[in-house]
């Protein structure tokens, strides 16, 4: 028994999370501490190519993510694995970072490929706070269809009109006929006029049109500001152009040449069926009908779009919907001190902490516990002496354990006097959680408490 003191009191013991892996770092810094924030523009999935007349490089059919780092905690490697969760895993695959000097006299891309490089790029925009970064496959940095697209480009749009165009002009603001389209719909209706809210969506619905009616594209230009496609079957005049609003962000149908002149067949479906598309059609069913399985988001693709997709795009294409309906995992503990100090803000004398592990300059999230100024105070004068512990799995990225502490009130019905998220069920845990609830309700005359607890010994 005294052995087993000894080791409550030894402060040696290193936690983990159930399932192996490292708890999420938590990117607010600990109050007191000066932070350096920086707004990064992550643009990835694309590459470089030259403009036209010009020595100049665009990088072209990407993806743009903001993110917001502190540069107290947040280094190369992590920046390195930010960047890996936008490409398939594959051993094989391998890209480039590259940013901008913004002192050369001409156009210079600089790669970042450690550290010391990343610290440089930050220093190079310290009074800015604000760069942008481009990611590329190490064998797509001059793709050898450069010329050829360059070619295609010179094309105007308005030399391809005939009597099958319909086109709308840039200066035409407010149409009555102008409507917004929304992936979802089942119809997958696109017009001339017809409004999105940014290139992303328009191309997702592109997708979601030419699934619905049985054809595969192709992009001839896709760019922020523009976007051209053409039917696959060359013989075939079908072709939309879209192109961006005023307000520099909407995105508007401004050309559209149909009928199809080729025979129609889904042959293309599951390659204009990305990943993107997946999360625009299976949003609304997750947001209605919560977690669903693959297996069956399967079958209901393949029975609604006639669409057989391989397992690993849809598991991505849900991921991508939760990150679009409530946000990713390890951005939501960016949120967890602020959570802390809103809580206690509106439940002034509640018991809120959050735990964290300090490894090199990074900062780990590790568990938390919350009583409220209701719970514990109601539990004091308004309940039994007696509280029960319990716990259970959470299923989720990093896994966990939610803990709880009920008692019972007059009409026999479960009171919540505090709960939290450790990592495990430890002896480290338990005592951590036990500490934080003795300092929310003291230890009152009678007091019982009943536990089926692992990971510690009850004396």
């Amino acid at each position: 028994m005294e052995d087993d003191m000894d080791d409550m009191e030894n402060n040696s013991f290193t936690p983990t999370w159930e399932n192996g892996t490292e708890s999420p770092i938590l990117l607010e810094n600990v109050v007191g501490q000066g932070s350096t924030k920086y707004k990064i523009k992550l643009k990835y999935g694309g590459y470089f190519r030259l403009a036209k007349n010009s020595y100049k490089k665009r990088y072209c059919f990407g993806f743009q993510k903001c993110l917001n780092i502190d540069t107290c905690i947040y280094d190369f490697d992590d920046l390195n694995e930010e960047v890996a969760t936008h490409y398939p895993p594959d051993p094989e695959l391998s890209f480039s970072i590259f940013y901008i000097d913004k002192y050369a006299t001409k156009q210079k891309f600089v790669k970042v490929d450690s550290n010391d490089n990343f610290k440089l790029m930050l220093s190079m925009y310290e009074v800015e706070k604000e760069l942008t970064i481009y990611v590329t496959m190490n064998n797509n940095v001059e793709p050898s269809s450069v010329q050829e697209r360059e070619s295609d480009d010179a094309h105007d749009e308005e030399d391809e009109e005939d009597e099958s165009v319909t086109f709308s002009t840039d200066d035409e603001v407010g149409r009555a006929s102008s409507e917004p389209v929304t992936v979802s719909s089942k119809n997958g209706t696109i017009k001339v006029n017809s409004t999105f809210e940014n290139v992303v969506e328009f191309r997702r619905a592109l997708s979601h049109y030419a699934i619905m009616n049985e054809f595969a594209y192709f992009s001839e230009k896709s760019e922020p500001t523009r976007v051209t496609a053409r039917c696959s079957d060359l013989q075939c005049k079908w072709r939309i152009h879209a192109s961006v609003m005023q307000d520099g962000i909407s995105f508007e149908v401004k050309k559209l040449v149909e009928p199809h002149s080729c025979t129609r067949s889904n042959k293309g479906a599951n390659k204009v069926a990305t990943q993107g598309w997946v999360a625009s059609v299976v949003r609304d069913k997750l947001k209605c009908h919560g977690d669903v399985s693959i297996k069956e988001l399967h079958k209901w693709v393949k029975i609604n779009f006639n669409v057989d997709l391989p397992y690993m795009k849809i598991f991505r294409g849900k991921e991508q919907a939760y990150s679009d309906l409530y946000g990713n995992w390890e951005d939501s503990f960016i949120k967890t001190n602020a959570f802390k100090e809103e809580l206690l803000r509106r439940n002034p004398g509640s018991v809120v902490e959050v735990d964290i592990e300090t490894k090199g300059n990074k900062k780990l999230f590790l568990r938390f516990f919350v009583s409220l100024l209701a719970c514990w105070k109601g539990f004091l004068v308004g309940c039994r002496p007696y509280i029960s512990l319990d716990a259970c799995h959470l299923k989720g990225k990093f896994n966990g354990v939610l803990v709880a502490a009920n008692s019972v009130d007059g009409n026999n019905s479960i009171f919540p006097v505090a709960y939290g998220v450790l990592e495990s069920e430890n002896k480290n845990s338990w005592i951590w959680f036990l500490e934080l609830l003795k300092k929310a309700i003291g230890t009152p005359n009678g007091l019982v408490i009943s536990s089926d607890m692992h990971g510690i010994y009850v004396f």
